[in-house]
């Protein structure tokens, strides 16, 4: 993974390039992500801040902070949670599925997406199917173009790879529409999960996607 990050920080941003990728290049991380060392911990932060950095240029900015650093919890899928139980500061949760650096970096792209408008309670505020397509779109391409080069070896928490489900169908629709107009829908609607206009939105998608997947985009997602 030290060797997936820095070729990705190199020449992405000429004006931290240099430091970034020399702070990376020091690190001595061990081949569990879940060991609890200093450079462990520090590759993980610079994971996701990289993986955020990279959704809000594509979507626009997180819309409440978050924790800096992924934490590892023994559930079985990586989510998103409340840091504090009176805090609006949302964290990344790494569930037990994901085991290598690899799959740590599949699920963090994916959870960073979510970390743009954060639901913190699934059964009582629903999450979209736009929103979990993205999140996959997100995570497939990020895997794709930074780590499937050096390791192809796919990340055993995509969902892409076991049919059917319903993550499937979200990123089968989700992925026909560029993030431009992906980003012009999260700003004339705020997030998106929170759609309330089906005629706005279908003149925004509806070169991209037909009606049925309209329809099913902008239903909540039922997490199993």
């Amino acid at each position: 993974m030290i060797e997936v990050l820095s070729a990705a920080i190199r020449g992405y941003d000429p004006a931290v390039d240099e430091r970034v990728r020399a702070r990376v290049a020091s690190l001595v991380v061990t081949p569990n992500p879940r060991d609890d060392t200093p450079d462990n911990a520090e590759l993980l932060r610079l994971i996701l801040l990289w993986a955020v950095d990279n959704v809000e240029r594509l979507y626009g900015e997180c819309a409440s902070p978050f924790h800096p650093r992924p934490m590892f919890r023994n559930q079985p899928r990586s989510q998103i949670f409340r840091l504090l139980d009176d805090s609006a500061t949302a964290a990344v949760v790494i569930g037990s599925s994901a085991r290598s650096w690899e799959d740590v970096f599949y699920d963090v792209c994916h959870e960073s997406v979510h970390l743009l408008n954060p639901v913190f309670d699934v059964k009582n505020k629903s999450v979209s199917c736009l929103e979990e397509g993205c999140a996959v779109k997100f995570a497939e391409s990020m895997y794709d173009t930074h780590v499937r080069p050096i390791c192809a070896k796919r990340p055993p928490t995509s969902p892409v790879d076991s049919h059917p489900n319903p993550y499937v169908d979200a990123f089968s629709a989700a992925r026909k529409i560029p993030d431009d107009v992906l980003k012009e829908v999260r700003d004339t609607f705020g997030q998106f999960s929170t759609i309330d206009d089906r005629d706005r939105f279908r003149r925004l998608v509806d070169r991209h996607v037909d009606e049925r997947e309209i329809y099913m985009l902008l239903a909540p997602f039922a997490y199993g």
